[in-house]
């Protein structure tokens, strides 16, 4: 089964990637190192969409020039090969209901994906709010759709730690290790840093150690493993871990919640052929009328997707600007 943001519950090297996303923050943190090199490209058994994973840029400067190939991003708001188990299905089904081959593209960072939209190096992606919020600047993406989650859902800022913590406080985090997401995650980066501002906390020099992860469910996975002290994470990421698996409720203790936030939302490139555009739109708004849609759209924690509402984002617009406005020396 898949969750929203989330993992599949049959798959069976679960555990697997579990340890190898700890070893990669054990890593980050100069325990250990190594360098993996190359751009990697797989084509999955069966009809999986293809995967670019790392591919060489793609020459076309313009959407409308990408032929028969439909390039859809997810953001690497969790670990690459959760993101492929969790949305190949919604990509296939996109895919093919504009009438495009598919291409399921991922990147290291948020900052890869957003520059490859601005660019028109991908047709279409589901970003972190962050993303869109620093594409705000540059006037080359525009919404498409937005999730409508199910009942009890909500796009938070959680601040986890160990269950076994005696952190009990964002105050309690002095000279802790913590990590962050990326830098232009909302949730796992901008909302944790000004709201420790907020209370006088210098989120630069608050912290005896800051990492970044890389995406919300290794920096689960570190805390769960108490490789760090704490961790700003995603709260539709974290209720999908635990409903995968209920042991990690036992192993993990929220301290702090941030109020709700507009959901990561699909967008594309301003630049994008129009006919493309409505076509991917009705695309969404659709798929839960599809033949198994609304159980896969269910899968996701997702009722349906839904026409954008820009006020939504006003809450987390208002944070971003305050987070840009610092001097940049003023985040980790």
């Amino acid at each position: 089964m898949l969750n929203p943001y989330g993992t599949m519950t049959e798959s069976p090297d679960r555990a697997v990637r579990c340890v190898a996303n700890v070893i990669a923050i054990a890593v980050a943190m100069g325990i250990g190192g190594f360098a993996l090199v190359g751009a990697v490209r797989l084509v999955a058994y069966w009809r999986e969409p293809r995967v670019d994973l790392h591919g060489p840029p793609i020459a076309t400067s313009s959407v409308t020039e990408s032929g028969k190939e439909l390039r859809f991003a997810v953001a690497s708001m969790v670990s690459a090969e959760t993101a492929f188990s969790t949305y190949r299905r919604l990509v296939q089904k996109v895919c093919r209901a504009v009438g495009r081959d598919d291409v399921f593209v991922l990147r290291p960072s948020y900052a890869d994906v957003r520059s490859a939209l601005e660019r028109g190096e991908i047709d279409v992606a589901i970003v972190c709010t962050g993303t869109y919020l620093h594409s705000l600047a540059s006037g080359r993406l525009k919404l498409l759709v937005q999730p409508a989650f199910e009942e009890g859902l909500e796009y938070r800022c959680l601040v986890i730690v160990p269950a076994r913590s005696e952190v009990r406080s964002l105050e309690d985090l002095r000279g802790k290790t913590f990590a962050f997401t990326d830098r232009e995650s909302h949730t796992g980066h901008v909302v944790a840093c000004v709201s420790l501002k907020d209370k006088g906390l210098g989120p630069r020099t608050f912290f005896s150690r800051a990492i970044f992860t890389g995406s919300h469910d290794r920096s689960v996975q570190a805390v769960a493993a108490s490789v760090v002290d704490a961790a700003a994470v995603d709260s539709l990421v974290l209720e999908s871990m635990q409903r995968e698996d209920p042991r990690l409720r036992e192993r993990v203790r929220v301290i702090w919640s941030s109020e709700p936030f507009g959901p990561p939302p699909v967008v594309v490139p301003t630049g994008i052929d129009p006919q493309l555009e409505e076509s991917l739109r009705q695309a969404f708004l659709s798929l839960h009328e599809e033949p198994g849609g609304r159980d896969m759209l269910a899968n996701l924690g997702i009722q349906r997707f839904v026409l954008p509402k820009v006020e939504l984002y006003e809450g987390a617009t208002i944070m971003f600007r305050r987070f840009k406005a610092e001097e940049a020396d003023t985040w980790p």
